[in-house]
């Protein structure tokens, strides 16, 4: 399920269930390193280093409430990614060079690619270096094992208060850091208000659903303000790297000529953050805790937020997107042809974490359940195979769905959703994780049989599985990943 909490009276119940997730989610991937089954193991440690920084993010929210627990699970998970750093750290400083060298001209190329030999050794020589049954990844596992039965004991009263001085910790810490990175922008104070900013994105995207038509923007400019932190971090670490031994980067002149590229970039790459930054932390601390606060109660009381406007626009809502509560959608026939994908295109807008399940199976027809967040949980009737089928949805809530949640067994998928358009055409791209992690499927919806027929898929877009049932949502719940042979 999605990194949210739900705005609920029961804070401490929804605080391990995204604790127990995202921990879990890394033991799996763990043990995928461990028993060599991974597809592609340095995205596999990316994905572990990812849930360990969002467990830690989510510890501090409620340190003030938990107390010394907060110690003594965030050492835990701290060293688990640690120890998955050093191998880590050679493919992001390897990431790096390649970025300097898509963004410098032809006279800096040569010097850049001696540079980048060496880096690329470095990384290979680290990827090498671990094989199934390494203690690194066995300790990892002991750790976050240990972080685990910690989470049981935190204690938290009902509420947004329990949460309320963590943020407002995060948020302070955030805005004093950046002041002083502007005073005295050295390697190591843009790093301090780098971390203060991470740790304020995990925040904010737990609490999104509180609001999200005024947090979600907020949580967008807080993700491209990392970004661009982060890349000026990789930055002051390649030129750490190469400083500290030039033989090893192609000799004194080529690591001069790199270094004065890799500031000219931060120095770009500050000055942008900074702006930002001006606007993300221009209230004080206790103004947006009251803010984010104020939303999560009004929405316990009043519901979560629906989209508005004026008569037309909402008949327009109650047609599509939000289907009426006055009883089952009309028959929808549902026209669309699905790919594997050869290569991830760029993609302008966020994914949706989804989580579905099935309450039932039956030849071609299904019966699922599906949250993808907020308040957008539905149930739906599949029929029929191949590109043609009949889809029935309902809207249901979330007291509906964790019923029917709970018969669907171990019939689950988990994946992102991203929406791009190709040819005029909706396309649907899900990137599965979990035991199907590694399966990317596009699906592109057509509005006619004509256009359906037409359709031809641009290079990025590989084998076409429309009639070929292994790949449907529901046999990849039972079955799980299909052979390609």
């Amino acid at each position: 399920m999605a990194y949210r909490l739900e705005p609920a009276p029961s804070m401490e119940r929804d605080v391990r269930r995204v604790a127990y997730e995202r921990i879990d989610e890394a033991l799996t991937g763990l043990r995928e390193i461990e028993d060599g089954t991974t597809a592609d193991l340095a995205k596999e440690i990316h994905e572990v280093r990812k849930r360990c920084k969002e467990l830690r993010g989510l510890a501090r929210l409620v340190r003030p409430s938990i107390g010394a627990e907060y110690g003594r699970f965030n050492e835990l998970v701290r060293e688990a990614a640690s120890e998955l750093s050093s191998i880590r750290d050679a493919q992001a400083v390897l990431a790096t060079i390649d970025e300097l060298l898509v963004s410098s001209g032809k006279e800096a190329e040569s010097r850049l690619l001696a540079i980048r030999g060496g880096q690329q050794e470095s990384a290979r020589a680290a990827t090498r270096s671990l094989q199934p049954g390494d203690r690194r990844i066995r300790r990892a596992r002991r750790l976050l094992t240990r972080a685990r039965k910690r989470i049981r004991h935190w204690r938290l009263d009902d509420g947004f208060e329990p949460i309320a001085d963590g943020l407002a910790v995060t948020y302070r810490r955030g805005r004093q850091a950046m002041k002083l990175a502007r005073r005295e922008p050295s390697d190591e104070h843009v790093h301090e208000w780098r971390k203060a900013v991470k740790n304020l994105w995990y925040q904010m995207r737990l609490l999104e659903l509180a609001a999200p038509s005024m947090l979600t923007p907020l949580v967008a400019r807080l993700d491209d303000l990392a970004e661009s932190l982060g890349d000026d971090h990789d930055l002051a670490v390649l030129v750490e790297h190469m400083e500290a031994a030039p033989r090893s980067y192609g000799g004194k002149r080529s690591v001069q000529r790199a270094v004065e590229l890799a500031r000219q970039q931060q120095d770009e790459l500050r000055l942008r953050a900074f702006r930002l930054g001006a606007t993300i932390y221009a209230e004080p601390a206790p103004s947006l805790v009251g803010r984010v606060a104020t939303y999560w109660e009004q929405t316990i009381e009043y519901g979560p937020e629906m989209r508005t406007g004026g008569i037309a626009d909402i008949a327009d809502i109650a047609d599509t997107d939000d289907r009426t509560s006055s009883g089952p959608c009309s028959n929808v026939v549902e026209r669309e042809r699905k790919f594997l994908v050869t290569t991830m295109p760029d993609l302008d807008s966020s994914g949706i974490e989804m989580r579905q399940g099935y309450v039932a199976i039956d030849g071609s027809v299904s019966v699922r359940v599906r949250d993808a967040g907020g308040s957008n949980r539905t149930l739906t009737v599949k029929g029929g195979r191949g590109a043609i089928r009949t889809e029935l949805e309902w809207p249901i809530s979330a007291e509906q769905f964790e019923a029917a949640w709970a018969v669907t067994g171990d019939r689950r998928v988990d994946k992102t959703r991203y929406r791009c358009d190709i040819d005029g055409h909706t396309a649907e791209i899900d990137v599965f994780s979990g035991q199907l992690r590694g399966l990317v499927i596009v699906e592109v919806e057509f509005d006619s049989d004509e256009a359906l027929e037409m359709f031809r898929p641009p290079s990025w877009l590989g084998i076409e599985v429309t009639d070929d049932d292994r790949y449907t949502n529901a046999s990849l719940a039972v079955n799980g990943l299909p052979s390609r042979s």
